[in-house]
Order: structure tokens, then C-alpha cells, then sequence
């Protein structure tokens, strides 16, 4: 980086220690962290919740106003308060674009970071009306800020930058910038990878419990493979709002002594079952790339997807794990199965994983971002 120190507002609906928090904060708050360290400043904005400070300042800066809902209200006011003491703006369109270089009075440059696009997600998750609304936000998105001057993306996979030029993004203005792993948190805990594992087959699912993400496809899946693997166990890590309807399945289907939905655990908690577990699963109708397959992947864990935008990028079909087409359960199963019952297959694509692992860390990430900024 320049001598000159680059300072950066970066505006997200949620920051890492909302309760809410998923792939897209995580993201942040690894790249945000390996900026500063580069010699950054930054400020993150983000919406407030019940029990959290309205300011606080560890590596960064995080500032914390209105509600969630009511956050896109106060976007012109966070730029007007900000604005002129920042060098770049960052804008984060995870949940619903925020509109940033039309409200600038500042013509500072922004970046628009985006991890996927949510489209028919938004009719899934949101009262009618508001999908609607975020729906025409984000078709618009990609054609009008590429339009505007000193305003670019940054896309986190292939797959996100293929679906922005789609709806109209000038590939030129589009960088991609992988997602990282911290690689001192997220290893295996001994040299051979086998002898970490529980001794019973262990699949694990971590997610953000949410409908499009289809954790009640890991379940239903589970089904199928306890027939072949009896011994088998699923433990399901996250929070949502279907996590009692995921209970309820389980119970119904007569598995709530194989199944364990465990809600939120610590990262220590998380790094021990991806260490333990023998395959991890991702059922999501779509990622941005998908950081828990290389959180899973850097302690050694392969991982079943569906082939989708996002997980197509993180999982190397056959390699690191194996990709499924979309929505088709007893494939999955399949899937799993043959990963449980085959050492040597396991095993392999495990040492594989591990190894896919190490070419993504935050430094990595921040180095590839440094250059979008300084060239913006």
C-alpha cells in the first residue's frame, strides 16, 4: 500500500456480533481485520440490536444506528456524518442494496460488495410488499451502479460475477475477491487427519437456519443414510427462524435421538465438531461461495453441496468433496453415504480439501481488495 493511509466507511446491514450474523459479516469482519492490519482505517455502520452497544472500537470501528429495518432510512444521514472524513465507501448489498452512489453528496468513490444475489429468495423470506421492493432494488442494481462514475463491484465468486453481468454489470467494474479462512483458528487437530474423527460416522450442517438454505434437506437426507449407516449421528449448527420446524421434522421422522440441532455454538465449539465430523453438508438454494466448506475444508472435512452458484466455486466436485444437482435429496443421500462407507474415498478428498484449504486466507483477500481500492 501507498504511505498515504486509506481510510474506509463501510456500510453492512449487520455487523459480526449481530445476532442475525452470517457469511456476509463474517466475511467483513475477516477482510476488514487483515486491512487494518495492511494499514487501513475503517468504519463499519451497521444496524443496532437489543444488548449491543451503540459504538465500539476493537480492531476497527463499528457504529451502530437504528434498528435493522429501519437502517436503509438512515444511509443519507451515515454518509452526510461520515462521508467527508473517508477516502472510499464500501457498500455491502448482501441483504438489499442501500443505494450509495446516488446519495452521496461527497463524490468519494464506492465500492459495492456483493456476495450473491438474492432474487427469488427475497418472495421466500420477506412479507410480499417488501419482496417486491428489494426485488426491483437489486434487478436495478447492477445496470445504474455501473453506470455511475468511481463506482465498482466486488464479487466474492465466479458465480456472483457471471449473475451481475447477466443482470447487466459492465464485466470490466467487476473484480472477484475470494473469501478467506484463518488457518491458525480453522486446522486439524493432528497430523493425520483420520484419527481426529469421531469414532461413529458424524455429519455435520452449519448455517444460518433460514427456508432458502434448506437445512430440512440435510435432515430428510439423513433419513436415507441411516438406513445403509445406522450408526450415523447429524448435528445441525445455527440459528434461524426454522429451527423449531427442523425439531419437529426430526421428531416426526422418529430421528430426534440421531439428529442434534444445537442453535449457535462457540467458534472453539465449531472448529471441534468440523474437526470430528467426517463430511460436512450445504443444501442452499445459493451461496456466495459458501465459508464454512473452507472452514470445514482447513480442519480437514470434505463437504457435499448442490451444485449451485457458490458452492460450485467452493466445492472441487470429486476432489474436495462431491456436488449434487439442486433440490434432489435422494442423490444427496447417495452421496453421503458412499463418503461414510468409503475409507479410502474419504479419506483422500479430506487430504485434498485440507490442501484447497491453504490458498485462501484474509491476507490473501485483503491484498486482492487493496488493489480494487487503490485503483478505484
Amino acid at each position: 500500500m501507498s504511505g498515504k493511509l486509506l481510510r474506509i466507511l463501510w456500510l453492512q446491514w449487520r455487523d459480526v456480533r449481530h445476532p442475525w450474523r452470517g457469511g456476509a459479516e463474517f466475511f467483513a469482519d475477516g477482510l476488514i481485520r487483515s486491512l487494518v492490519h495492511r494499514g487501513f482505517e475503517v468504519t463499519l455502520v451497521s444496524s443496532w440490536f437489543k444488548g449491543l452497544p451503540w459504538k465500539e472500537h476493537g480492531d476497527y470501528q463499528i457504529v451502530r444506528v437504528a434498528d435493522h429495518d429501519r437502517y436503509i432510512l438512515h444511509v443519507p444521514k451515515i454518509l452526510r456524518n461520515f462521508v467527508k472524513e473517508v477516502d472510499v465507501v464500501v457498500e455491502d448489498t448482501s441483504k438489499v442494496p442501500l443505494y450509495t452512489p446516488f446519495l452521496r453528496r461527497e463524490k468519494k468513490p464506492v465500492i459495492a460488495l456483493v456476495h450473491h444475489l438474492n432474487r427469488e429468495i427475497y418472495f421466500e423470506e420477506l412479507p410480499p410488499t417488501k419482496a417486491l421492493l428489494a426485488y426491483l432494488m437489486e434487478t436495478f442494481m447492477p445496470p445504474l451502479y455501473t453506470k455511475c462514475r468511481q463506482t465498482c463491484f466486488v464479487a466474492v465468486s465466479k458465480s456472483t460475477r457471471n449473475e451481475l453481468i447477466k443482470m447487466g454489470a459492465t464485466p470490466e467494474k467487476i473484480t472477484v475477491v475470494s473469501n478467506g479462512v484463518d488457518a491458525n483458528t480453522y486446522k486439524p487437530k493432528t497430523n493425520s487427519l483420520m484419527e481426529q474423527k469421531a469414532e461413529k460416522p458424524l455429519i455435520l450442517y452449519v448455517s444460518r437456519l433460514k427456508k432458502y438454505k434448506r437445512p430440512h434437506h440435510a435432515i430428510l437426507a439423513f433419513r436415507e443414510v441411516v438406513k445403509s449407516v445406522p450408526e450415523a449421528k447429524l448435528v445441525v449448527v445455527g440459528d434461524g427462524d426454522v429451527m423449531d420446524e427442523l425439531r419437529r421434522l426430526s421428531r416426526s421422522l422418529r430421528l430426534e435421538n440421531k439428529v442434534c440441532i444445537k442453535g449457535w455454538v462457540s467458534t472453539e465449539e465449531k472448529v471441534e465438531l468440523m474437526q470430528k465430523s467426517w463430511v460436512l453438508v450445504q443444501t442452499s438454494k445459493k451461496e456466495g461461495f459458501g465459508l464454512t466448506v473452507l472452514e470445514a475444508n482447513a480442519c480437514g472435512t470434505p463437504a457435499v453441496g448442490y451444485d449451485v452458484p457458490g458452492l460450485r466455486d467452493s466445492i472441487r466436485h470429486g476432489e474436495t468433496g462431491i456436488l449434487v444437482p439442486s433440490g434432489d435429496v435422494e442423490t444427496l443421500a447417495e452421496a453421503i453415504t458412499t463418503l461414510l462407507l468409503d475409507d479410502g474415498f474419504r479419506e483422500k478428498l479430506s487430504r485434498n480439501a485440507l490442501e484447497w484449504s491453504k490458498q485462501f486466507s484474509w491476507d490473501r483477500s485483503a491484498e486482492e481488495f487493496e488493489k480494487v481500492v487503490e485503483g478505484r
